[in-house]
């Protein structure tokens, strides 16, 4: 993360942050350590650590990873798990010399970067193999209620509009990531998980009212209750079934 904004939104996301994401999927998991051992990386820096949930398992796996991120609150959440090597600072500005790691890594976390071209550059500052990336692949709808009906994200995108707030829940991290991988096409795309899932479409308003994602954080907590509960009103009980891919992108040099 990079602003001071965003850290302070991400200190107070952390308290809730892992309860309100999809577990990882242990494929994901096995193919980056399988990506790292192809090509005998040991040293990892992960770039927005977060809460240790990418480098937990690396370190357990006997891989040397050094955690980043600007969010004290993350921070302390990962340390609270017993990972070593953490540190608070930002992605634009790391605290390394030149090549002092195998490889530099982002988890989901380049969308947040108010320039993740700058972060990607000093990524491979301090990299020698190069910077990779764990990113969604678009979700493919397989059985929508309906293709007309709006999704909870545009429905209660709806309702804060007319509440007076405005121009939420646009670009989510997947229209941003793409938009990334058009400015730097990357050497090598490699998909690591690939399921269907079906779930209720409330689940996402689940993790809105909990206040887990940045984009509701300034709107007060009586006025998105209140568009949540509308917005659960016009959903009901329907469900979707989609496809969850996740691949690993990596850039040699930058």
């Amino acid at each position: 993360m990079e602003s001071r904004s965003a850290s302070r939104d991400f200190d107070e996301i952390s308290a809730v942050y892992d309860e309100t994401r999809q577990p990882l999927d242990p494929a994901t998991i096995e193919g980056l350590y399988r990506f790292l051992l192809e090509h005998r990386w040991s040293s990892v820096l992960e770039v927005g650590v977060g809460t240790g949930r990418i480098s937990q398992p690396l370190v357990e796996r006997g891989l040397k990873v050094v955690g980043i991120d600007a969010s004290r609150g993350m921070i302390s959440k990962a340390r609270a798990k017993g990972l070593p090597n953490l540190i608070q600072g930002t992605a634009v500005r790391l605290p390394f010399r030149d090549h002092s790691f195998d490889v530099a890594l982002f988890v989901h976390v380049l969308h947040v970067l108010d320039d993740a071209g700058a972060g990607l550059r000093e990524a491979s500052r301090v990299s020698r193999g190069g910077v990779l990336a764990i990113m969604d692949r678009v979700p493919e709808r397989t059985s929508p209620s309906s293709p007309d009906e709006p999704s909870p994200r545009e429905l209660l995108r709806d309702v804060l509009t007319k509440a007076g707030y405005p121009d939420l829940l646009r670009a989510g991290p997947r229209v941003k990531e793409r938009e990334i991988l058009e400015r730097f096409p990357p050497k090598e795309t490699r998909t690591l998980s690939d399921r269907e899932i079906t779930e209720p479409l409330s689940k996402q308003l689940d993790v809105l009212e909990k206040r887990a994602y940045r984009h509701v954080l300034h709107v007060p907590p009586d006025v998105l209750a209140r568009a949540v509960a509308v917005a659960r009103r016009q959903i009901g009980a329907r469900t979707v079934t989609y496809r969850r891919s996740e691949a690993i992108v990596w850039w040699p040099t930058i």
